[in-house]
């Protein structure tokens, strides 16, 4: 029984050692006229018109000829705004939003309304 203990470890060894040592790593050298890693953000070159900015402040300007409900939205439905529009009255607010965004979803009394933000601003009647 020792002997069949022996073979049997002996064996799970050659079958550890084999799997650990048939791996070969893909090390590929770096030739010198590759550019090298960047080491520290100040290596970072960006151009000098890039927006480092992620969010956009948007000027709305909303009216609706009768009290409303408003609700403002993302395209995927994330809200940023809720108000009450009196009649006749101009609703004046900003919102901050991600810079990506393009145009804004207002639900007023249940009707949904799709307006694109022109040179950060909205300008709406209902």
């Amino acid at each position: 029984m020792k002997s069949n203990l022996n073979k049997l470890g002996s064996s799970l060894l050659i079958i550890i050692l084999l799997i650990m040592f048939s791996c070969k790593k893909d090390i590929k050298d770096i030739s010198p006229d590759q550019p090298s890693q960047m080491k520290s953000m100040s290596d970072m070159k960006a151009s000098s018109d890039f927006n480092w900015k992620t969010t956009q402040k948007v000027e709305l300007q909303l009216t609706a000829t009768v009290r409303s409900s408003l609700v403002i939205k993302s395209s995927s439905g994330i809200v940023y705004q809720k108000a009450l529009l009196a009649a006749n009255q101009a609703y004046n607010t900003a919102i901050t939003i991600p810079n990506y965004t393009q145009e804004l979803t207002f639900v007023v009394n249940g009707v949904s309304y799709i307006l694109k933000i022109e040179n950060n601003r909205v300008v709406h009647s209902f």
